[in-house]
């Protein structure tokens, strides 16, 4: 961490010359920017931390009350001749009910990136793949604490039969979002239609580069029909004109490296592994924006093709297909400073005891516009890969999550 700290202070030492007579101030983050506008530097981040009520029947205690620290991002970008982008943010996150995501801070969204011509431009770095409206929506815009269950929902590995001890469950699959990777992308658009095109390594992670030469990829297109919509689930603006887009997407995830499982009967162990041949994921969404109402809908399909299972699974149906969808809605009673808000989502998976749904509402309080607010909301979860057999397990939450964001 000293090492990247020291880092940035020498970058910040060699650009400060090309700042003595500059202009500085806040749009959106902090910037400067020299008199001829040909660099420009600019840093925001936020903290988001909460207190929330779980009570989780699988859970040991069932019921708990905790504070946690859900993130801390700081991010610093430059703009260099109009044309030219680089990026990168320092993140520490945890997941959703307050286990330890990652330890320590990590670089993230480290991307550079010039517009060739306006309507195009190339991007490569911590890039990952184009899919869906969620995954070009901010954090920091979400209606409720969380993302839709589509977009974090796993298949939570396999469950065991207490009398024969065999492994039951089907194959284990991810959330729908975008994978993330290394790689490059290309996106622009014309008028009314947009587009974004990716490549990322096969590992589809941030920091392991390809020991083969397998790749992943993506694509999104769509129709601004009425407007833009922003990378945001609600309407803050409160347009005065609708904002109508439609998206569709879809991504080809390659062979990735195997599971291993472990199955011991009658003191016999047995080791077996499963790989995943390939993934292919497609998305349609629909989002509206005006006058303060926020709505968002996507659904979702996706087709596994296993290359290996093992034989004490007892789905060993080679291929497999999920289905999922969400809808979120939010309306200002109060324009730019009380919104309330719903949101529900569905995770259909091929296979046995691996299905879920939620919904849940909530009530959002901006004290000074998006750089500081409350959102208290609670979610209502039947996840099914928690219980064996056909029972299920309904999750609640009540949560209280402020803001600070710059």
């Amino acid at each position: 961490m000293k090492r990247f700290l020291m880092i940035v202070a020498l970058l910040a030492f060699c650009v400060m010359p090309t700042l003595v007579h500059a202009e500085a101030g806040y749009d959106g983050g902090f910037f400067m920017q020299n008199d001829e506008k040909t660099f420009k530097l600019k840093m925001g981040g936020r903290v988001q931390t909460k207190v929330f009520w779980e009570r989780n029947p699988v859970n040991d205690p069932k019921d708990r009350i905790s504070f946690q620290l859900r993130r801390a991002l700081l991010g610093m970008s430059a703009t260099i001749h109009e044309i030219g982008h680089v990026g990168f943010a320092l993140m520490h996150a945890t997941s959703t009910v307050g286990e330890t995501q990652f330890q320590t801070v990590q670089v993230v969204g480290a991307t550079a990136a010039i517009d060739i011509i306006p309507e195009f431009t190339v991007e490569v770095g911590m890039v990952g793949l184009p899919l869906d409206l969620m995954g070009n929506t901010s954090s920091k815009w979400f209606l409720l604490n969380e993302a839709p269950i589509t977009s974090r929902q796993v298949d939570g590995g396999e469950l065991v039969d207490a009398t024969t001890g065999q492994i039951v469950q089907s194959p284990s699959r991810p959330e729908f979002g975008a994978p993330a990777g290394l790689g490059l992308r290309m996106y622009g658009g014309y008028w009314k239609w947009f587009y974004d095109v990716g490549i990322v390594n096969a590992t589809e992670d941030d920091y392991t580069i390809n020991n083969n030469k397998r790749f992943s990829f993506g694509m999104r297109t769509g129709v601004n029909i009425l407007g833009a919509v922003p990378g945001s689930m609600t309407d803050f603006a409160c347009s005065t004109t609708p904002q109508l887009t439609i998206s569709i997407g879809s991504d080809y995830q390659n062979r990735k490296a195997p599971e291993t499982f472990d199955q011991t009967i009658g003191g016999i162990t047995l080791t077996e592994n499963l790989q995943v041949d390939y993934q292919w994921t497609s998305s349609l969404g629909v989002a509206l924006r005006w006058a303060g109402f926020a709505f968002t809908t996507e659904g979702y399909y996706r087709w596994t093709k296993w290359r290996q299972i093992p034989t004490f699974f007892i789905e060993q149906r080679r291929k497999l297909t999920d289905i999922g969808y969400y809808a979120a809605a939010g309306y200002y009673i109060i324009p730019k400073k009380f919104e309330i808000a719903a949101q529900a989502g569905q995770v259909i998976r091929q296979g046995p005891d691996n299905d879920a749904w939620q919904f849940g509402g909530g009530l959002n309080y901006y004290i000074f516009g998006n750089n500081m607010k409350l959102q208290l909301d609670y979610t209502f979860t039947t996840d099914y890969d928690d219980i064996f057999g056909t029972t299920n397990n309904h999750k609640h939450m009540l949560a209280l999550m402020a803001s600070a964001i710059f």
